[in-house]
């Protein structure tokens, strides 16, 4: 075989491969161009997944900071001290008590109660700790008490308990209330031991 056929073919596959070449740029060129008016558009290619590795982002530290609403210390208080936590101290004046009944339902128990035994005023002390928890006395027409309870969320919540449950009108009870910015705005029910006795008085106690 002479150069010259060499040469020859040499040239063709050249130009063969040149081809093959500009063909596969023409495709890629089509498979990127926008569609056509009236052709369906191409799905777009999905975005690339992150890395395993990546770092979450950083959590504000503010946000990290701020304590939940109602948990202990939330005040504002510059010192940190919970707005609840002291001594408060109050009064009532216990007067008869509602009772409702369902429809039709007559209770001639409480009917002969006229309101005018173990009615009248009396004192509530509380100490609230840090935590929330809270311990007190209730001295006067309802008899001497004592309050067990908490504070939550804004709210105070106390069982009362007759120092003396055997006492023949011993009161048992709650006392629930609203922590407001001065006070506790609270109400006061309590019942005897036959539960005939039903007596309630509103309680606005302040920080001593």
């Amino acid at each position: 075989m002479n150069a010259t056929g060499t040469r020859a073919r040499r040239a063709r596959g050249g130009a063969a491969a040149l081809l093959l070449s500009f063909a596969i740029a023409l495709l890629s060129a089509c498979e990127e161009r926008p569609p056509r008016p009236g052709e369906p558009e191409r799905p777009a290619p999905p975005p690339p997944q992150p890395s395993a590795a990546a770092t979450p982002p950083a959590t504000s530290s503010s946000a990290a900071e701020r304590p939940s609403a109602g948990a202990p210390g939330d005040t504002g208080d510059p010192k940190g001290t919970p707005a609840w936590q002291g001594t408060w101290e109050g009064s009532y004046d216990a007067k008869k008590g509602s009772v409702v009944l369902p429809p039709k339902v007559k209770d001639a128990v409480r009917q002969k109660d006229d309101g005018k035994q173990v009615t009248g005023p009396g004192t509530v002390t509380l100490t609230i700790e840090p935590s929330g928890e809270l311990k007190g006395t209730a001295k006067g027409a309802l008899g001497d008490a004592t309050l067990v309870g908490k504070v939550e969320d804004g709210m105070v919540r106390a069982s009362v308990f007759p120092e003396d449950p055997r006492a023949p009108n011993a009161m048992t009870g709650i006392l629930v209330g609203e922590l407001k910015e001065n006070a506790i705005e609270g109400r006061l029910r309590v019942t005897g031991p036959d539960a005939m006795l039903v007596r309630e008085s509103p309680v606005t106690l302040k920080k001593k």
